[in-house]
């Protein structure tokens, strides 16, 4: 008897496994397409561009890298040398403006995102590696720290190349422009 039902489990197994098996489509597919950076750029570019409009921001200038910048303050300070240990405070939004992480209180506040468990101090980068977050390297924030000074507030508005890219940050989609203001306020 038990033989029987071991035989009987088995052919069940098998025939099931079989069923599944033909029902799957087995042919060799073509390669996905490679991820189309223009394309992409393309795409940020006129996101970028609505956000502009429809907040109605002007004054904004365009790097050769795609990255585009507005002063919002101009510091007094030096300029940091590639040796150094900078302190910024930033904000990141998306493009929708929802903000995302701060590192000023009042703003993290303001924007419902307040953790009393996060400690609303700047963030410290060595200034020749370039800005490095969480693990990414964010060109668009190497290159447009290079164009502050101390004490500067500039907002940054980052194609996805620029930014995160492919990868999804949190509330940061992959593939999508972002915005970054960051205040110098630090050289060491």
């Amino acid at each position: 008897m038990v033989f029987r039902v071991r035989t009987a489990a088995v052919i069940l197994f098998v025939a099931t496994l079989a069923a599944s098996l033909a029902s799957c489509d087995l042919s060799v597919n073509e390669p996905d397409p490679v991820f189309d950076v223009e394309a992409q750029y393309k795409k940020d570019s006129i996101a970028i561009d609505e956000y502009l409009a429809k907040y109605g921001i002007e004054g904004v200038q365009t790097t050769e890298s795609g990255l585009r910048y507005k002063v919002l303050e101009e510091g007094s300070g030096p300029a940091p040398n590639k040796n150094d240990i900078v302190s910024v405070h930033f904000t990141i939004s998306r493009m929708d403006s929802a903000v995302i992480e701060t590192t000023f209180t009042d703003v993290a506040l303001k924007y419902n995102i307040y953790d009393s468990a996060i400690a609303y101090v700047p963030y410290k980068f060595n200034f020749g590696a370039g800005f490095v977050f969480s693990g990414f390297q964010v060109a668009g924030l190497k290159e447009g720290s290079q164009l502050m000074k101390l004490n500067d507030r500039f907002v940054f508005y980052l194609p996805s190349k620029l930014a995160f890219g492919q990868v999804a940050y949190g509330q940061i989609p992959a593939n999508s422009p972002s915005v970054w203001e960051l205040k110098m306020v630090q050289i060491r």
